[in-house]
């Protein structure tokens, strides 16, 4: 047998196409810039870094981007950022939270009310669900 002839030098790729420029951003509950540094869970894309937030232990970022619109999406997943997030909102408002404590109180009072009558644990029924061995022998 005869060795193989050696193959045609392969031929440079084409130019890398442009990257797509980004008119605007959509930021949606992402930190944005130099904060991010030293954050894990870090997403760069068009030139523009994007991380979770700071009080998030458990995140995802995603972006992507249509035409000029780059979108960052941060989905934080604990139970902690929520919690903290409400503390944030109350710090930030503390008359609209406590004026809003009575309406929720009213809210949860209604909603386990409903939730009675609907699975059948309200007030007892007229009728018998289960007849005596004596009513029907007569």
């Amino acid at each position: 047998f005869a060795p193989m002839p050696p193959f045609a030098p392969m031929p440079p790729f084409a130019p890398a196409p442009a990257e797509p420029t980004v008119g605007k951003v959509r930021n949606n509950g992402c930190d944005e810039g130099a904060v991010c540094s030293g954050r894990s869970g870090v997403s760069q894309s068009g030139g523009y870094t994007f991380c979770c937030e700071e009080s998030c232990s458990d995140c995802s970022v995603s972006t992507s981007q249509q035409d000029d619109t780059l979108t960052a999406t941060c989905t934080c997943s604990s139970y902690q950022a929520f919690l903290s997030s409400l503390a944030v909102a109350a710090s930030k408002h503390p008359m609209a939270t406590s004026a809003l404590f009575p309406v929720f109180l009213g809210l949860l009072g209604f909603s386990a009310i409903f939730a009675s009558l609907w699975f059948g644990l309200g007030p007892a029924q007229s009728s018998t669900a289960v007849r005596l061995t004596e009513s029907l022998l007569g």
